[in-house]
């Protein structure tokens, strides 16, 4: 058989191939997708799960890291020589500003303990930050289900002394914190 006749063959095969994956496919109520090359098909149910799971990436230290880090950022506001918050004028818009790395629960609890607002503004109480994840200190991933993970980390410091601070992270469309404890 030459060269030629053998390249068709085998794309004759593979179509034929394709064409009754195809009609079995759909045969058994399942739609099916024609991959990129043209020669897997797969059905919805098989590719639902896996850009399921593809699509809930892997929790990293990069994540954690840039999370806690903004968590803090937003909680420690830029004031005047009074305490005024510059930056916002209401406990909402505060509560506002967290909604890109945790939920509103969790934000609500850090705000009311550390601000308090006036007719004026906002203002910060004059108080040390809360202990926090230290990056650079080992801590243990726990996987709760498929998209939640609970981050554990026992640390000093001399303020705070021993602690252990425990990060949930959820992963809906992207990740956030959904809980936060303290031991």
């Amino acid at each position: 058989m030459r060269r030629g006749q053998h390249r068709t063959l085998k794309w004759i095969i593979t179509l034929g191939m394709i064409a009754v994956l195809i009609v079995s496919g759909n045969t058994m109520g399942k739609e099916t997708v024609l991959a990129s090359d043209h020669t897997k098909v797969l059905s919805s149910a098989f590719l639902k799960e896996n850009i399921t799971a593809s699509e809930k990436p892997q929790l990293t230290h990069e994540d954690i890291t840039l999370l806690t880090n903004k968590f803090m950022d937003i909680l420690v506001q830029d004031i005047d020589s009074n305490y005024k918050v510059n930056n916002f004028d209401t406990k909402e818009e505060l509560l506002n500003e967290f909604s890109t790395v945790t939920t509103k629960e969790i934000a609500q609890e850090f705000v009311d303990f550390f601000y308090m607002e006036e007719a004026d503004g906002l203002y910060i109480l004059p108080t040390e930050t809360p202990p926090w994840f230290l990056e650079t200190n080992d801590y243990d991933m726990i996987k709760v289900n498929d998209s939640t993970v609970k981050v554990v980390q026992d640390n000093y410091t001399d303020l705070d002394g021993n602690y252990t601070v425990e990060f949930e992270f959820t992963y809906d469309t992207e990740w956030k914190i959904t809980n936060i404890a303290y031991k």
